[in-house]
């Protein structure tokens, strides 16, 4: 029996309206609050190109929204009755909950149950499963976790890696959202996704989801029911994350700014911060140390208690506009280095949850919702919340990020408890990416006892079991992860590699190092590089300035490049490159056309060089990787396969693209026939 109405095309599938039924708490709640202050304009922002921008109508019509169905509640409750008893099987569970966590590798994982350290893991492979879970090509965080939500190859739904080219410029662009100007003149934010996510086909079925920051779910879709907005939420700044560090120093680093910090009096200082890029007034940051005390005020915010090297709780900011508009709202968080001269951290600007000034989640009340729960009353809601870059650069000590990172844990965690107590019917799906960040920036002291990855693994199990010791009898437990986790100690310069074997050339007086592609010389570039695997061939006919004709010599030039990466050694001897895929043979799909011509996939240890990852050339094709970020997953796939556990006995071999019909089966409901994926739970249920 067909159980869908809608396209088998993926590439015509659009997101549907649902009428949207709400938690009658959430509603009660968010009457009053609808008379605090509003959003702001429309505002593009800064760093490499990623602008994104902000409407105030979609707020304006959020609100509206929910109002709304308030009014029509009893309604929409008989509808969704009516909905339920179309479902076109007997269902396997009454409610499915999927946990993600986000980077845990199957192969630490299996050998931390074996020792103990993850006995309620263990306890699922006794009883259900433990099993790897195929990832995507590549491995990488927005391409899989789009695979997991739509249940199809990337080749359908269009994302290939966190970056993309724009190829009539030849400069990197966020992959997962554009900005585009609409018909009155407004700047909005448009998703990239080809394919719909499967929670939206649950509510065809009166099936309710709570959907709790899964990647590339910005900006949030219709569902019915609730959905919190993760990776490629941007800051205030219209960046994906970019700290300030106030003290002696100025400058820009990569994923932050060191502003001066003046003196303005004995034990005094003060500085300006910065918020949306234009149209906007920072804000005076005033610090100050009384007999030993220290405090900070920002703005006409209340002075802030400061303890020297402790994360201070949620700051709330408010940037007013230079043209008399409404103010952009945000959080941060602040630490101080207490010293005769002091510095002052202050995290990325984050949305205010109380007031966003786009909408980060649907209906747009419901991140006020969430923040009403929390102690401190706010909580993390950019998409890259932890902030790697502020430990590497220095600004932050691994004890300052473990501590930010496992405070992000802990506002997570209330989530995902709120909605398992809340959902007892239909989907709840949190992803939790704390081992991932851990493990990029701590990988190297590896995973025993007392380590930062091996307390992240144990912690991970402590909530896998508080999950089970939640479910009912008629639930399905699905953990999950996108991929796993190796070594990145060596990094492989795919556009310096491209141009010492005469691919890429630069205009005459233009040598490397270069940050990017503006010195190249496209009437002589055959190929070049952008992102974390690719690349892309400069073709005739798509790229603005081509000279590879498709076709034969297309297929010439690839052939050259993977043959001579296959047998490129680095100078200890080792080979970088595990495997070269062209997208024609990865792929499948009518977004083939967006992906990389090649997919490099390089071995344990090896990763794309920090320049060529925005386009740019460094001085070598081989060289050390001088970050601590020593883990990785953008290897050959085959290399990082994620975690696949579960209460009730899974078939295999299972692939990441499997989970979405595999809910789906579970709930009682064909999946459409565009998914790629296979159920896992055909008969599997005792």
């Amino acid at each position: 029996m067909k159980s869908f109405t809608c396209s088998d095309d993926p590439s015509i599938i659009r997101p549907a309206r649902i009428e949207e039924d709400r938690l009658k708490p959430l509603l009660l709640l968010a009457l009053p609050l609808l008379l605090l202050p509003g959003v702001s304009p429309a505002y593009v922002g800064p760093g490499a190109g990623f602008g994104v921008a902000t409407s105030f109508l979609a707020v304006l019509n959020a609100v509206a929204l929910s109002m709304l169905s308030l009014l029509i509640w009893p309604f929409v409750s008989a509808r969704r009755a009516l909905l339920r008893s179309r479902v076109p099987n007997r269902p396997l569970a009454k409610r499915v909950v999927v946990l993600g966590l986000d980077g845990l590798s199957p192969a630490i994982a299996a050998r931390l149950a074996a020792e103990g350290r993850m006995p309620r893991l263990a306890a699922l492979a006794r009883s259900g499963t433990l099993a790897e879970l195929a990832t995507t090509t590549p491995g990488i965080s927005p391409v899989a976790w789009t695979t997991f939500q739509t249940g199809v190859d990337p080749g359908k739904h269009g994302i290939f890696d966190f970056l993309a080219p724009d190829r009539a410029r030849y400069a990197p662009v966020l992959s997962s959202v554009e900005t585009v100007r609409t018909r009155r003149g407004r700047d909005t934010v448009r998703g990239l996704r080809g394919s719909r996510p499967f929670w939206e086909l649950l509510g065809a079925f009166g099936l309710r989801s709570v959907v709790l920051r899964v990647p590339v779910t910005y900006p949030p879709g219709p569902l019915d029911g609730y959905i919190l907005s993760g990776m490629c939420v941007p800051d205030l700044r219209g960046t994906q994350g970019l700290y300030t560090l106030f003290g002696e120093r100025e400058g820009d680093l990569p994923g932050g700014i060191e502003a001066a910090l003046s003196p303005t009096g004995r034990r005094r200082w003060g500085a300006l911060l910065e918020g949306p890029p234009s149209g906007y007034r920072p804000l005076e940051v005033r610090l100050e140390e009384k007999s030993g005390r220290w405090s900070a005020r920002i703005g006409t915010g209340a002075p802030v208690r400061l303890e020297p090297g402790v994360l201070s709780d949620w700051v709330r900011l408010s940037f007013r506009s230079r043209t008399r508009g409404p103010s952009a709202r945000g959080v941060a968080r602040l630490c101080l280095t207490a010293g005769d001269t002091p510095a002052l951290y202050v995290s990325a600007i984050h949305p205010d949850p109380w007031s966003p000034p786009f909408p980060i989640s649907s209906p747009v009340l419901y991140s006020r919702y969430l923040a009403s729960t929390t102690r401190s009353g706010s909580y993390a809601t950019l998409g890259l919340a932890e902030d790697t870059w502020a430990l590497m650069n220095g600004a932050l000590s691994e004890g300052q990020f473990l501590s930010q990172a496992w405070s992000i844990f802990e506002e997570r965690r209330g989530m995902f408890r709120d909605a398992l107590r809340r959902v007892r019917r239909g989907l709840a799906v949190c992803v939790f990416d704390t081992p991932d960040r851990i493990q990029h920036v701590c990988w190297a002291a590896g995973y025993g006892p007392g380590t930062p990855v091996g307390d992240a693994y144990e912690r991970m199990d402590a909530l896998i079991g508080e999950t089970v010791d939640s479910l009912g009898r008629d639930d399905l437990l699905i953990v999950m992860s996108d991929h796993g986790f190796t070594d990145f100690d060596t990094c492989l310069d795919l556009n310096r590699f491209l141009f010492e074997n005469g691919f890429l050339a630069f205009r005459d007086g233009v040598v490397p190092p270069q940050e990017d592609l503006s010195g190249v010389d496209w009437s002589r570039t055959k190929a070049y590089s952008l992102g974390l695997a690719g690349i892309m061939l400069n073709m005739k006919g798509r790229e603005s300035q081509g000279i590879v004709e498709p076709g034969d010599e297309a297929a010439s030039v690839m052939e050259a490049i993977s043959e001579l990466l296959l047998a490129l050694a680095a100078p200890d001897g080792r080979r970088p490159v595990k495997s070269v895929v062209r997208a024609s043979e990865a792929y499948r799909g009518p977004y083939v056309g967006r992906a990389p011509d090649l997919v490099v996939g390089t071995r344990e240890g090896f990763r794309s060089s920090w320049h060529s990852v925005t386009g740019g050339t460094g001085l070598s094709t081989v060289h050390p990787n001088p970050y601590r970020w020593t883990g990785d997953h953008c290897h050959d796939s085959s290399l990082v396969p994620g975690i696949l556990a579960s209460n009730e006995r899974l078939a295999g071999p299972a692939s990441i693209r499997d989970i979405a019909p595999t809910v789906m089966r579970a709930l009682g409901l064909d999946a459409p026939r565009y998914m790629d994926g296979r159920p896992l739970v055909e008969g599997a249920r005792r």
